[in-house]
Formats: C-alpha cells, structure tokens, sequence
C-alpha cells in the first residue's frame, strides 16, 4: 500500500490546486473562504472519501471597518496602510482591504510614541529605569524573528497601560538586511504588512464567547467584557514603510544596540515629540466558519480514528501560509482515495479536515474538538498537522515523544526532491535551522519535542490529550501574512516545481498510513519517560531553594519509564510471528492510546483551565512552557502551588504508569 502511495503525489495537480485556492483572499468568514469550503468539499466527495460534510460554527469573528495612523506632531503625516503595487504581480495590484489585527479593542486616541523594541516586558522594564512611562502612550514595537506571538506583546502593552499599540516589520528582521527582496528575492519588500490575530489564546483558544464549549448554533455566550482571551488595548499592523517617519521623528534616549534596526538612522525611544492619532473601528460580528471533514473507514478498527488537518482561511491570498498546506492535504486525499478505489483500504479510520479561522484563534478546530471531545478522548490514535507545508526545503517536525520513531522512519522512506537522499538525511546535513518568521518552527534535532502553541494541533494534544505530529518545509520567508504571500511568491522562491509540495503529502500520507495500518500503533513511551525525565531536571533547576520539592514528580518519572520499558518489550514480543495474538495486539494497542489521555488533568493549568496537558503549554509567546503548572508556579515563587502541582504532576504520571502496566 505505501509502495503504491508513494508513486502517486503529483506536483502539477498541487500547483493547480494551489493557483485555484490563493486566486482571491479569503479571510475566515467571508464568501471566498465559503466558495473554498465547498470546493474541498466537492473534490473530497470526488476523491471517493466517506461522510464528508461541512460543520458551521457561529464565533466572534470581528472585522475592522475603519482604522487610521496618523502623526500630528512635530509634523502632519498619515500612514498608508497599503500594501504597494508590485510590477508583474497582479495579486499586489489588487484591493485587499484594510489591514488589521484581528481581536483589537475598537478606539480613537492621540498620544506621544514610545519606541519599546520587541515589546517584551524586560523591554519595558528598560524604559522604566530610564525614567521612560508608557501608561497612555501609543507604543511602537517591532515584529520578532525568531517568531514571538503578537498577542503577547499586546497583552504586555496592556500591562504596562499604554493606550495603543502599533507592530511593525522592522528590515532587519525580515527585509533588506536578510537579502533580495521582493520581487527580486524572497523577502519582504518595504510596504509589506504582517496581518494577524493579537487575541490572548495562550489562555484559551477558540471562539472567545464559548470558552470550553462548541459554538454550535444557538450555543450559550458569555459577555465580550468577561471573555478572559479579548484585547482590551487597541492594536495596529504597520509596514516599516509607515513605521519610518514616526521613528525618524521620536528624540529622547537612544535606544540600545539590540533594538536598533535596518533603517539607516539611529532608533530613539522617545517619548515623542511624535505624537499619533490612532483610531480602530471593529464591527465585533459574530459570524459563521466553516469546518470541512471527511473519512476513509477503517475495515478491523472503524472506531479508531487517525486524523490530518490543515487550516483553509488566510489573511490575504495565503500562498505559503497556508494554501501550501491545503494543496498538499488536498493531494493526500486524492492519493488515498485512489488507493481506497484500488481495494486498499485502511484499518483503522482515516478522517481529514480543513479547519477555519486558524488565523482568528485556532477557532474551528477548537470548535470541532470541543464538539467531538469525547469520540476523540476514546477513540484518538494521533493527529498529523501540517500548517504551511512549504516555504522553502528545510524539513522541521515537532511532535510528542512518542512519534519520533515513526516520524524518523518516514522522513528516512521518502526522498528529497533537492538532494535525492532521503529527508532524514539532507534535514541532518544541513546543520541548524534559521531562526522563522512562523511559529510553528524551530528546534535543531530532526524532531522538536518541545511543543508550544500557534496551529491547529493545539485542541488536541492541550485540551484532549492526542499524541501530534506538525510539520513543514521552511526557507527564506519575509512576505507573512502579507498581499505578497501568493501564488507568484511560491513559482518564484518558496517551490517553484511544487516538488516538496508532493514530498510533504508522501510524507503525511505514510505516517497517516503507518497510524492506520499498524498491527500495534507506533507510540514509544520510552522516548516520552526520557524526555520526561530531561524536563522535571530542568524545570527543577529553576526551582533554585525548591529544588527537593520536585521529587515526588521526579520518582514518578522514574515508575513511568519502567512502565514504558515493559510495555515495549511486551509490544516487541506480541508482534513476533511465532507469539503474534491480535487480541493481545489490540488491547496494547488501546493502552498506548490512553496513556496519552492520562496527562490530562481535569483542573487545569491554575489560571487558564482550559489548557489541561500537564506536559505542554503555551507560553504567552508561542514558545513551549515544559511542565506548565510546575512552571508556572516557581515563577510565581509560591510554594504551595508548586506542592500541589507537583501532585498533579506526579498523579498523571502514575496514571499513564499504571496503564502502560495493565495485562
């Protein structure tokens, strides 16, 4: 069956399918992003796949209707907002309406600038000492490479009470200073505008108005002043374009050597004398997304799902992020419903999905996993995410320990297009990664095991407990969330042939294949307990005089990794065909599916509930908090929440003991 898989991803259906989804922007919600739901939905239904549906949820979803940058002092100057024409581009010629940050709070204020770096809170701290207030200014902050979630800086700016916030893309994070720009090379040109969501889904994902529920028609809604993951500061994108003469203009202390930029003056802080007139109007409208799924039925193991995703909304046209990714999912429902006509069918369910309003706050796949919280948390086997699939040749995965195995070994089947060794073997030759502009990137072994937050995987691992893979292909990438993010930046620079388009469909679809078709499912707990291990010892190291207070989890960690030990030299020996016992292969096979589920804690993380994985959290940033709760508590130096965290900890990892253990 894989054999046969292999031979059929074809990169010129990829490129058409992609020249199909990036022809006109179609943000979550709007009647292109409709169009493209029920194109999925009809190619899938073609393709031969099963139970395809579309499923509508009603979310908060505000759209921007007015918002203006202008500066009144020390002389008049408005900001374009626009994103400039590009000759040969015919996608940048066109009208793609008013940039924003999804989840601003709606305004109107005049106030002096503060230049406050990457607005981080050691940042504003650095103000501090020099005498520098930021409560009722508009503070000036730079887009982060490596990636820092905008909404972090948001809530930081809201913190420190300033009035409004304006981010930007700074060259020298991902303009001139890394290289051609485009159109002569692949990053980012002086008008480009880095759109996105500032909302606060570090503390809870999803549909701001249903916290922890679906937001199926007619669903219960708290107020928007009690929704914990809403903005209450304005907030604005900017090109560094705009940026220039509100930068120029500020005086005041220079800034120091890290927050000096591209631009060819020295940075100052401020405040002023630039003042700003800032205005945000959100019409702050619930609307409808749309969720598209479908199936191959398992033929032994129906009940048991594998399932592939990717999210269909972009902010503008989306070529890499993530219209890469929708057209290699859309190959991979192709290749399997090829094989599925052929007789080959799997056995354990494969489901697919085309999420929406990822860009708004993972919303429906959030959505959709509340909805189906409870099949998932029974019958879940793993969730494969592939966001933007390609943006260059550099293959980057990060799972839970427990696929290492499986995503080396695929990464070891499939060749890569460039070097025709495998791509195993040319992501290993080319030495550590670039720091990216996405979120989803990074980490230096073949795969990352320290998850954070910024994709669609985050409902299942966070909130359900399924084991996740997300993967991509990444290179030189300036044009994020941008008018430039086409399909003439893919044939220009991203992959011009759509060769690792189709490389990362056998990559997706072999793993899937793999999860579906296993005697006994590839989860090795034996990676998770040393992994696990690695982060009590260094979350330990923080808790300086507390150190001993982790040793419950410690010794706990150490029951789990005997535990993981048994239970695969238990899978090794019910897999060898002289003993092999498909009823004792299925039990294992459901024990290794619930371990995962044991590290769910019912109570949460203290303060944001609705993430539930003992394991991993989102740090405010995107980045991986490693043993959340723990954490979280040494930081906040209270000892008796880092003595009850430490239970819970060590109780979760009891509980996947005790299943890894069970006959």
């Amino acid at each position: 069956m894989e054999r046969r898989f292999l031979t059929l991803p074809s990169p010129e259906k990829a490129r058409a399918a992609h020249a199909f989804l990036t022809a006109d922007p179609h943000v979550a919600g709007s009647p292109r992003d409709r169009v493209l739901a029920e194109w999925v939905r009809d190619r899938w239904r073609e393709d031969g796949l099963e139970q395809v549906e579309i499923t509508e949820h009603e979310v908060l979803l505000p759209y921007a209707t007015d918002v203006g940058v202008e500066m009144t002092a020390p002389a008049p100057w408005r900001a374009s907002l626009k994103e400039d024409s590009i000759p040969g581009d015919p996608f940048s010629a066109r009208d793609t309406g008013i940039p924003y940050h999804a989840y601003s709070a709606s305004g109107d204020v005049t106030a002096p600038v503060v230049y406050a770096g990457g607005g981080n809170p050691d940042d504003y701290d650095w103000l501090a000492a020099r005498g520098i207030d930021v409560k009722g200014k508009i503070v000036l902050v730079r887009y982060s490479v490596p990636y820092s979630y905008r909404g972090f800086k948001a809530l930081t700016a809201e913190r420190r009470g300033a009035a409004g916030l304006l981010i930007y893309s700074d060259p020298a994070d991902d303009g001139f200073k890394k290289g051609k720009t485009y159109p002569n090379g692949p990053w980012g040109p002086e008008s480009h505008i880095q759109r996105g969501g500032v909302v606060y889904d570090f503390l809870v994902p999803g549909d701001p108005l249903t916290p922890g529920w679906p937001s199926l028609p007619g669903a219960r809604r708290i107020a928007p002043r009690d929704a914990s993951s809403l903005p209450r500061i304005m907030s604005m994108p900017l090109s560094w374009k705009d940026a220039r003469p509100i930068l120029e203009a500020l005086k005041g202390p220079g800034a120091p050597a890290a927050w000096q930029g591209g631009l060819p003056f020295a940075y100052h802080v401020g405040a002023g004398p630039a003042t700003v007139h800032m205005h945000v109007r959100m019409d702050d409208a619930v609307r409808p997304i749309w969720t598209v799924t479908s199936r191959l039925t398992g033929t032994t193991y129906p009940d048991q799902l594998v399932i592939a995703g990717n999210h269909r909304d972009a902010w503008v046209y989306g070529g890499v992020d993530p219209s890469s990714g929708t057209a290699s999912l859309m190959e991979l429902a192709r290749a399997l419903g090829v094989l599925a006509k052929q007789g080959m069918r799997p056995t354990r369910t494969i489901v697919l999905a085309s999420w929406d309003a990822e860009e708004f706050t993972l919303t429906s796949s959030t959505e959709w996993g509340e909805q189906h919280e409870r099949d998932l948390a029974a019958n879940a086997v793993a969730y494969i995410n592939v966001d933007s699939s390609v943006s260059g040749p550099a293959f980057t995965a990060s799972a839970v320990p427990t696929l290492n195995r499986l995503v080396s070994d695929v990464a070891d089947a499939v060749v890569d297009p460039e070097t025709g060794r495998s791509i195993a073997a040319a992501a290993r030759s080319a030495g550590p990664r670039a720091a990216s502009a996405l979120p989803t990137a990074g980490g230096t072994d073949l795969v990352n095991n320290r998850l954070g937050s910024g994709s669609d995987y985050t409902v299942f691992l966070n909130f359900i407990g399924v084991p996740v893979i997300d993967m991509s292909f990444s290179g030189p990438y300036g044009v994020y969330h941008s008018a430039y993010d086409n399909h003439l930046w893919m044939l220009k620079f991203g992959d011009p042939g759509f060769r690792y388009h189709a490389a990362m469909t056998r990559l997706w679809g072999l793993m899937t294949l793999r999860l579906a078709n296993a005697d006994i499912v590839p989860l090795d707990y034996t990676a998770y307990a040393a992994r696990i291990r690695e982060f009590v010892d260094e979350v330990a190291g923080r808790a300086k005089g507390n150190r001993e207070a982790l040793a419950p989890a410690r010794q706990a960690a150490q029951r789990f990794a005997a535990a993981a030990d048994r239970m695969a030299r238990r899978a090794d020996a019910a897999l060898r065909p002289d003993t092999a016992d498909r009823t004792r292969a299925a039990a294992i096979t459901r024990a290794l599916m619930e371990a995962e589920r044991a590290f769910i804690d019912r109570d949460g993380i203290p303060g944001r509930p609705w993430y539930r994985h003992v394991i991993y959290a989102p740090k405010a940033t995107y980045a991986p908090e490693l043993l959340p709760g723990v954490a979280e508590a040494i930081d906040a130096g209270d000892r008796a929440r880092l003595a009850d965290q430490v239970a819970h900890l060590a109780a979760a990892l009891d509980r996947a003991t005790a299943i890894l253990n069970k006959d």
